[in-house]
């Protein structure tokens, strides 16, 4: 029963951020975006992230640099995932390290700032390495198993935001 559950989770997790993905692509109009991620096409993504730099910040913006630095798509997005479930967990530990939530907010300091900092890029080493990350995490099913459902879960949440908008493209 939980993993089945798991299952479900994985396929809800991926498929949600991979809709979220594309539907701020579609919204954006950036057609050129999604070609150069679909052909892999390092020129264009390299302008892609330099627009993305340069654009006002924004929670939009943020995730489609994270996206398209993760080199986009697939793999972008199961990066993109990964990320969020790591910091997620991070934050969380962090905030619990204390018996309150008001302490360990008093007792910050510079050392936790830059602590903060090396998890970060740490964080990002760990989404760049995404299938040893899950290979590791996951229990219960085979690897292939939960390889076809987070696919299936980017499929369906590409699907689902190129109706919502109507559009075909590439």
């Amino acid at each position: 029963m939980i993993l089945n559950l798991q299952i479900l989770l994985a396929y809800l997790g991926c498929g949600s951020i991979s809709f979220v993905m594309f539907y701020i692509l579609l919204r954006k109009e950036q057609l050129e975006t999604i070609k150069a991620m679909e052909t892999k096409n390092k020129k264009e993504l390299k302008r892609v992230k330099k627009e993305l730099k340069q654009a006002p910040l924004s929670i939009q913006n943020m995730m489609m640099s994270k996206w398209v630095a993760f080199g986009g798509g697939f793999y972008g997005v199961m990066a993109l995932l990964t990320y969020l479930v790591v910091e997620f967990y991070e934050v969380v530990d962090f905030f619990t390290s204390e018996k309150t939530i008001w302490a360990t907010i008093t007792s910050l300091g510079v050392g936790d700032v830059v602590n903060f900092f090396i998890n970060s890029v740490m964080n990002f080493i760990t989404a760049i390495a995404w299938p040893f990350y899950w290979l590791r995490n996951i229990h219960g099913y085979s690897a292939w198993i939960w390889f076809v459902v987070v696919y299936l879960g980017y499929l369906s949440g590409q699907a689902v935001a190129k109706y919502q908008h109507g559009k075909k493209f590439v």
